[in-house]
């Protein structure tokens, strides 16, 4: 039997550019828009069908196995969790595509082929850690605070897997031709409320601070201008009601329930120790430990002082600082 090869074949193991993959598609699917490589899937933002026509993984990202995608750089305009959510659902097949460390690979991608989303892992799980332990990995958590959690993988020789501690999110396990059966994993397995908890609540923190940012520019209390000349924020947007909702979020987190303030006022203010009156916009300083005495010398010239931006402070915002105490 002879079987016949088409110019438009991938086959696994396969080494192609970006664009003899593209050329390929086009001919494969002339119905389809062309593929993107400037992200991790392609098409790289969302779609209306949450379309995933291909995954372009690099080693140095997205880890050294091939059948596992670590995920860190996901966000409501690419939707990675959604995206790949579907396609585990459905279990339809796409296009995968990985670039190793090789310096002869730099503008290759191999060819993996067809593949389906097997289960999508939370980082944290006892899953996850068992799945890496079996291949001699270990995956540690370097870092952690209410925004992120920085995890560094670590080969069999304790070698860090990436060049810095990744951001991850979550990690996508595949299942295709050529790739190994991940042992231990339960088909089907989906990440919990905690991921989609930290990645919805980074997507409105972003938002927030944008608008906050927005709005008043400058230190709401002092003036004192955001500047991009430090690699360290000097004014910050900060919640003036914190509390949170059924689902561990903010519960109020629309500009109206923002302030921008330094830095070092936020934490003031955060931790009570700074009171902004909601009807005259005066600043009142007020002692929570006996240690204060210490540290309030240093910002008494601003106890009683009229907030320099309260003209820009809305009546609904105001409202929310009367509520506060």
């Amino acid at each position: 039997m002879i079987i016949m090869r088409f110019n438009f074949d991938f086959v696994y193991g396969e080494w192609l550019s970006f664009d003899d993959i593209a050329r390929r598609y086009a001919l494969k699917f002339p119905g389809d828009k062309e593929l993107t490589a400037r992200g991790l899937l392609s098409p790289s933002t969302i779609s209306k069908n949450r379309l995933i026509r291909a995954v372009f993984a690099r080693q140095q990202t997205n880890g050294p196995h091939a059948d596992l995608l670590f995920i860190s750089s996901d966000n409501p305009r690419k939707n990675y969790l959604q995206r790949f959510e579907h396609y585990l659902s459905n279990q339809q097949p796409f296009y995968y595509f990985r670039r190793d460390l090789a310096p002869e690979n730099q503008h290759r991608w191999q060819v993996i082929g067809e593949v389906r989303v097997c289960a999508m892992l939370d980082p944290a799980s006892v899953m996850t850690q068992n799945l890496l332990l079996q291949r001699g990995y270990t995956l540690s958590l370097m870092h952690s605070d209410p925004r992120n959690e920085r995890w560094q993988l670590f080969d069999p020789q304790l070698q860090p897997c990436f060049e810095h501690a990744q951001a991850l999110q979550f990690i996508v396990v595949l299942n295709g031709k050529g790739l190994t059966p991940a042992s231990g994993v339960f088909p089907g397995a989906q990440v919990g409320l905690r991921v989609k908890k930290r990645l919805i609540s980074a997507a409105e923190q972003r938002d927030f601070q944008a608008a906050v940012r927005q709005r008043y520019g400058a230190c709401v209390i002092t003036g004192t201008l955001l500047t991009g000349e430090h690699n360290w924020p000097w004014v910050e947007a900060c919640y003036i009601n914190d509390g949170e909702n059924s689902e561990g979020l903010i519960a109020d987190s629309t500009v109206d329930n923002g302030l921008f303030l330094r830095s070092d006022l936020l934490r003031l203010f955060c931790s009570r120790r700074l009171h902004i009156d909601g009807d005259s916009g005066r600043v009142q300083l007020r002692l929570v430990q006996q240690e204060d005495q210490i540290l309030f010398p240093f910002y008494q010239q601003l106890n009683d002082q009229v907030c320099v931006l309260w003209s820009r402070v809305p009546a609904a915002t105001r409202a929310r600082l009367s509520r506060r105490y």
